[in-house]
């Protein structure tokens, strides 16, 4: 029977994982493939921020994996110090702070890494690494999800939740319709290892992350950390951070003649970046002027994904998170990072598993009637609350990189919320 297949997941990232745990709570058989081979395959991922997503993630997750949620933090042993970050943003030209977020405490306020939520996420999880979506097959009843390496599993639903470039969305849609936004900014991006000494400056002006623009230059840089040294003792322990550097690619140095020049090598990067950190006050100059010559240094570029009611007529199949409502996500070749402009894109995703459980998987049993309405009510709700903050993050974004428009109703330095009246 169509009512006993499994529901297929495509994409292992913090939606996904999190939609497998309910199904595993639910005891609804489900399988779940992502096209890397490995947690690590993308490098050492990047630093997730969440706020008010944080109610719907303890009604997810189980009281064993909730429990264990401090082992995620980038710097656990700091928020048992009570500090906590005020997210400041700084002129990187003057060194003066131009705003901050009022401070939170653990229970509003947790910056997590996001490979170690998804290895919390991935427990009692049988993820089927290294398959790439290709198309799907819609049987009405069911759904054939393809792969890459020619294998076809059928399901009676299928999620996407594949990421801002998601292959099941452009499976989907070939017209072109659904394509991802471009935004004309592109960003180098890097981590950097470094002793306490070295990151006790940067650390002075906030424990976990700051941001900024140049006031002389419109270059915008924020500083995330992603791991500390949890037992002074050991000497050998260093802190790293991730550093994304961007501009606008009308003009330099992030003009797109000059980086989006193939022959830009890793070398003449690192250049840029030092001179960039010329121009920068203390102790961001000196901050960038530890950039090692081996340095790996990737160009990213910008662009998002707007979210439409109208996007599905089908009973089989829906996009969750990124895959739906992509937020100034940067991608190169090698990896996928969020631009940290409003930092929502998370907790967005978060909070659609937590719809998709009220409106969708209750409907899941073998006696269930067909899917179609609960999908186009799930998917309606999810457009209404991610398009402004989709058009936010966008404009953020912008603002960031013009100095003239940072002012106290950009959407960069305005409330973190759920809901927000943004029309762009």
């Amino acid at each position: 029977m169509e009512n006993d297949l499994p529901v297929l997941i495509i994409g292992a990232g913090i939606s996904g994982l999190l939609l497998a745990q309910q199904l595993r709570q639910l005891n609804i058989p489900f399988q779940i493939f992502e096209r890397d081979n490995d947690f690590s395959t993308r490098g050492s991922g990047w630093g997730l921020t969440l706020h008010w997503s944080l109610p719907a993630l303890r009604k997810l997750l189980p009281e064993d994996l909730l429990s264990r949620l401090p082992d995620t933090y980038v710097d656990r042993a700091a928020v048992e110090r009570g500090e906590s970050s005020t997210f400041p943003f700084f002129d990187l030209t003057t060194g003066e702070k131009k705003g901050a977020s009022p401070r939170a405490g653990e229970n509003e306020r947790i910056r997590v890494t996001r490979e170690g939520l998804r290895r919390l996420l991935a427990t009692s999880i049988d993820i089927q690494w290294g398959k790439t979506f290709k198309d799907l097959s819609d049987y009405t009843t069911s759904v054939g999800a393809h792969f890459a390496d020619g294998t076809e599993y059928r399901g009676r639903i299928l999620f996407g939740c594949d990421g801002s470039h998601s292959q099941v969305r452009r499976g989907l849609f070939s017209s072109g319709k659904y394509d991802n936004h471009r935004i004309p900014v592109s960003m180098f991006g890097f981590a950097m290892q470094m002793t306490a000494a070295q990151a006790k400056p940067i650390r002075e002006l906030d424990p976990f992350f700051l941001q900024g623009t140049a006031s002389a230059s419109n270059v915008f840089m924020y500083i995330s950390l992603l791991k500390a040294p949890q037992h002074s003792e050991k000497d050998d322990e260093d802190f790293v951070y991730q550093i994304c550097i961007s501009g606008s690619t009308d003009r330099e140095p992030f003009h797109s003649k000059t980086i989006g020049a193939v022959e830009l090598t890793n070398s003449e990067r690192i250049a840029i970046i030092r001179d960039i950190a010329q121009g920068l006050a203390e102790p961001f100059h000196s901050f960038l002027s530890l950039v090692s010559n081996d340095t790996k240094v990737q160009i990213l570029y910008l662009d998002d994904f707007e979210p439409r009611k109208e996007m599905f007529a089908a009973g089989t199949y829906t996009l969750v998170g990124d895959s739906a409502h992509a937020m100034a996500m940067s991608k190169s070749h090698k990896t996928l990072t969020t631009f940290p402009d409003r930092g929502e894109g998370a907790n967005h995703a978060i909070v659609d598993v937590l719809e998709l459980r009220k409106i969708v998987l209750s409907k899941l049993s073998p006696t269930a009637p067909n899917l179609r309405f609960a999908l186009h009510e799930y998917q309606q709700s999810v457009a209404k609350r991610t398009l402004p903050a989709v058009l936010a993050s966008r404009q953020a974004c912008l603002d960031a990189h013009n100095w003239a428009n940072l002012t106290p109703k950009s959407p960069l330095l305005t409330r973190r919320q759920m809901i927000l009246d943004y029309d762009g």
